[in-house]
């Protein structure tokens, strides 16, 4: 049988203003499948890069891989601020947008969502609200489990935006100040290269700063996750968290509080861990991912 030919082409539109950048994979010589997989890329990486975990889908799949905000060429248009939270409702809408605009030809579509590490907050927030759109879930090293401090202080309180505007300003202090306290052992490498790598360069803490905040809306609720999985999970409706057993940034540890609140319902959810650390994109994780759900069904 010839190998499906693979179309890649880069994507952009605007819905209620604002503007969505990203990717989009299809096949030009299969007749398309009713799934379409909506991605999420992590914090500072890019789209197209989600691509690598199209192994985990039908050949025929098309894969729309949407930039996250201020990465790419996603971001709230003016008069609207660019720190302004863009809201889970208008996101899902925009999406909808796209496909009917654009894969109009695809009847009955079965929407799947992937995400990785940040992008799976994004994902994990539109199945607990949206749980009836969707026909699965797969998030891959899944932030918005457990909130870190960090971003609790810096988006969540006054003090902690004064904070990282002096830090934009006085980026050699602070670049001192963390390394002096890593000479002191007050903090520990995996913190210190954490600090230096979001706090280094303008572009970073200027995406920190508001990729952070339009998306300080896209946190789910245990509850609201519990409520999701219990009325909508099925033997074939699935959601799938994968962990990497090397993953420091976060860990399977952090899905303790969910675990024990689905611990008498098990149907549809599966908490799942592979030999990676936090990066996964990589053919050999990726082929073990693929495994570990086959298995898990």
């Amino acid at each position: 049988m010839t190998p499906p030919e693979i179309s890649e082409q880069p994507i952009e539109w605007e819905y209620r203003g604002w503007r969505f950048g990203g990717w989009i994979r299809r096949s030009e010589n299969l007749k398309a499948s009713h799934e379409i997989v909506v991605a999420f890329h992590g914090f500072d990486r890019n789209a197209r890069e989600m691509f690598n975990f199209s192994p985990l889908f039908k050949d025929d799949s098309v894969m729309l891989s949407i930039s996250l905000l201020h990465h790419g060429n996603s971001m709230p248009l003016p008069p609207i601020p660019l720190d302004e939270a863009l809201k889970p409702a208008l996101l899902i809408e925009s999406i909808e947008n796209f496909i009917c605009m654009h894969l109009s030809t695809i009847k009955e579509v079965n929407l799947v969502l992937l995400g990785y590490s940040m992008g799976s907050r994004v994902a994990l927030t539109l199945f607990e609200k949206f749980p009836d759109k969707l026909s699965k879930v797969i998030v891959l090293a899944p932030d918005g489990l457990k909130m870190g401090s960090l971003y609790r202080f810096v988006v969540n309180t006054r003090f902690g935006k004064y904070c990282w505007r002096l830090i934009d300003k006085k980026p050699k202090t602070n670049r001192w100040i963390i390394n002096a306290m890593r000479s002191m052992r007050l903090i520990s490498q995996h913190k210190h290269q954490f600090g230096r790598y979001h706090t280094d360069s303008v572009e970073i803490r200027r995406r920190v700063a508001y990729g952070w905040a339009g998306h300080k809306l896209f946190w789910p609720e245990k509850e609201g996750l519990v409520k999701a999985i219990h009325e909508n999970l099925t033997s074939e409706k699935n959601i799938y968290f994968i962990f990497g057993k090397r993953d420091k940034i976060i860990p399977f540890s952090w899905s303790k509080s969910l675990r024990d609140a689905l611990s008498k319902t098990t149907k549809g959810v599966h908490f799942l861990e592979v030999s990676s650390g936090h990066v996964m994109r990589h053919n050999t994780i990726v082929q073990e991912i693929k495994l570990a759900i086959k298995e898990a069904k």
